[in-house]
C-alpha cells in the first residue's frame, strides 16, 4: 500500500483553486470594472478596463488553466508552481487599472466620482488567489526536493 506524502494530498486543492481563480477572472472580465454616475464629458478617457488589458487577462487564464491541467495529468506540482506568473499578470493589470487609470479620470472630471466596479475586485481577488496557489506549489516542490 502506497503512502502519500502530505504535499501530494494538497496538489489537487491547489490546482482546483487555480482553476476556480481562472473562472473568477472570466467572471470579472464580464462585470463592469468602473462605476460612475452620469455621463463623462467629451474627451474623457473611458474608465472601464480596455480591450487590450482584458485580452491579456484572458490569456493569463488560459495559461493558468493549462498549468492546472498539467498538474493533474503529470501528478507533479512543478507546472502549478508556474501559475504564480499568470496570477501576477492579472494582479498587475488590475493594480494598474486601480492606481493609474481611475485616479487619472477623477482628476480630469472630479464630479464623475469614478470608483472601481465589482469586476475590478473579482479580478484582483482571483489574481491574488492564482499567485498564492502557485507560490504554495513552488514551496511544496522546494520542500520535496
Amino acid at each position: 500500500m502506497d503512502q502519500q506524502r502530505p504535499g501530494n494530498r494538497l496538489r489537487g486543492p491547489r490546482a482546483v483553486l487555480v482553476g476556480l481563480a481562472g473562472l473568477g477572472v472570466i467572471a470579472g472580465l464580464t462585470l463592469r470594472t468602473a462605476e460612475y454616475p452620469g455621463a463623462l464629458p467629451p474627451g474623457t478617457p473611458d474608465p472601464e478596463l480596455d480591450l487590450g488589458l482584458r485580452l491579456v487577462c484572458a490569456a493569463a487564464v488560459l495559461i493558468a488553466v493549462t498549468l492546472a491541467y498539467l498538474t493533474f495529468a503529470r501528478h507533479q506540482d512543478e507546472p502549478l508552481a508556474m501559475a504564480s506568473l499568470p496570477g501576477l499578470v492579472v494582479t498587475g493589470v488590475i493594480l494598474r487599472h486601480l492606481v493609474v487609470t481611475l485616479p487619472g479620470v477623477t482628476r480630469i472630471q472630479p464630479a464623475a466620482r469614478v470608483v472601481p466596479g465589482a469586476g475590478t475586485w473579482v479580478l484582483l481577488v482571483s489574481g491574488v488567489a492564482m499567485t498564492a496557489a502557485g507560490l504554495a506549489a513552488a514551496f511544496a516542490v522546494r520542500r520535496a526536493g
